[in-house]
């Protein structure tokens, strides 16, 4: 129970919640309390994600209806789906750090490591809520693509007009993700004991090659 509480008590205490991931990783627990809040969010986004994939059908006249509605009905099984792809992230996030550290901190240990970035992960968990809220008070007539469902809340603000990847690195850099980038040094710095400089550096490496694979994906899906 007390892995699962550390998932709130990170956002204000992340020294002593690494602390205790220094002397014991833990994964499981958290994930599955973060799995579960992954499901709840998806299905409460599930009627903007439809109106999504909608609006983004619309733009392909060489769709057939019927492949459209098979394709919208994919959307609720993905719910389903939702917590594996969640840990793959993790997995591939703390091997990413695992690289990182090893070259610029020393020792990299990848299970102490899939424990940060899985509590450091909260951060991305507060951004998908905030979205949600954003999105409801909008409404899903607001939706006309696949990337009005992040609302602008980052560097984007002040590029109205980007697309592609420009737009998802401005994007990704927010309030909720320099916090990730905060949560993930601590941890490093605090279970490896690195240097801040050190665990910066893999935690803003993490968080930059993110941030290309997510904008060179949305570029080949054709983002508007």
């Amino acid at each position: 129970m007390d892995a699962v509480l550390d998932l709130v008590r990170v956002l204000f205490e992340p020294t002593a919640v690494f602390g205790r991931v220094r002397e014991k990783p833990r994964f499981l627990a958290p994930f599955l309390a973060l799995a579960v809040a992954i499901v709840v969010i998806s299905l409460v986004q599930l009627p903007y994600t439809r109106a999504a994939l909608s609006a983004q059908f619309s733009q392909m006249p060489n769709m057939p209806p019927e492949a459209a509605q098979r394709a919208l009905s994919f959307a609720s099984i993905g719910i389903v789906f939702a917590p594996v792809i969640y840990a793959l992230i993790l997995v591939i996030n703390a091997l990413l750090l695992w690289v990182v550290v090893s070259v610029v901190g020393g020792e990299a240990k990848f299970g102490t490591l899939l424990s940060v970035t899985t509590y450091a992960s909260m951060s991305y968990i507060l951004l998908t809520l905030v979205g949600v809220l954003v999105l409801r008070m909008r409404g899903t007539e607001q939706i006309a693509g696949m990337e009005d469902l992040q609302p602008a809340l980052g560097l984007d603000l002040l590029a109205p007009g980007a697309k592609g990847l420009t737009l998802t690195l401005l994007r990704g850099i927010n309030p909720f993700s320099l916090y990730g980038v905060f949560l993930t040094a601590t941890g490093i710095a605090v279970t490896h004991k690195t240097s801040k400089g050190s665990a910066y550096t893999a935690a803003i490496v993490q968080l930059l090659v993110t941030l290309l694979v997510t904008g060179v994906l949305s570029g080949m899906r054709g983002g508007r």
